[in-house]
């Protein structure tokens, strides 16, 4: 039996930028857990976790796009015919896949947006999760819903942003601002692609130069953090070094 398998539209090439979106929002993910050891601030220990879901939710849009394929041969006489046809459960595991995505995707940007609003009452928290469930629902009937949420969502995020960067004017500040812009805008060319499949995959690779800039953003928050030093903070008043600590030291000895 001969066995072939597909990687969803446009030769694989999305599953290709779905496989390096995973890659960077683990990263992301792994990043914001380091600050968040070295920094102690829960703020990055929430913004690991959200990207930790939205990366483990392009893993399942990945398994959704696959589809696995085996030849079948019919001899009769002299007759032979052969054919391709779909693994007996590829369906319902593109779907199971697919609703996984939608709501692992969602959690994601829920986590962000609970952190950016400061929303931390219970019932808020609740009603926001049980709103999320309702949106993917009815996105497995009609899939724009699901765009526009996000789009929603990300309008939100991006207002908060935007008041950041007025506020701080660093350059992290705008390499925020301008991943979850182009993100946005990502969101908006997928709202239209059940028109047409060139919007899916403009959605796609905005979507991957808006998580590598966020990337370059966690990596010099990484730098700044091993120099002891974010923004306009000093970190080795925060979290004193030895060579501080045996000078105090010394100093309380001598009065």
């Amino acid at each position: 039996m001969t066995f072939a398998l597909s990687l969803g539209n446009f030769y694989g090439i999305d599953s290709l930028v779905e496989f390096f979106i995973v890659l960077v929002a683990f990263t992301i993910s792994y990043c914001s857990y380091k600050a968040y050891k070295v920094t102690d601030k829960k703020n990055y220990g929430y913004f690991s976790l959200g990207f930790l879901f939205i990366g483990i939710s392009f893993i399942f849009k990945i398994l959704s796009n696959l589809t696995l394929l085996y030849k079948v041969r019919f001899v009769s006489y002299n007759f032979i015919f052969e054919a391709w046809t779909k693994f007996k459960y590829i369906e319902t595991i593109n779907f199971l896949s697919f609703i996984s995505y939608k709501i692992f995707h969602v959690l994601g940007f829920l986590v962000l947006f609970l952190i950016l609003t400061k929303t931390d009452k219970k019932e808020k928290v609740f009603m926001f999760l049980y709103m999320s469930l309702i949106v993917v629902f009815f996105s497995v009937y009609f899939n724009f819903i699901f765009h526009v949420t996000l789009v929603l969502l990300l309008i939100f995020l991006l207002e908060h942003f935007y008041r950041n960067h007025k506020r701080i004017n660093s350059r992290n500040s705008k390499i925020v601002l301008n991943g979850f812009l182009i993100m946005l805008f990502s969101h908006i060319f997928l709202v239209f692609s059940e028109f047409h499949p060139i919007f899916y995959l403009i959605g796609e690779i905005l979507l991957l130069i808006a998580f590598s800039s966020l990337l370059y953003n966690q990596m010099l928050i990484r730098k700044n953090i091993k120099n002891k030093a974010y923004g306009n903070v000093n970190f080795s008043k925060i979290i004193p070094s030895k060579k501080i600590k045996k000078e105090n030291e010394t100093k309380t000895n001598k009065a």
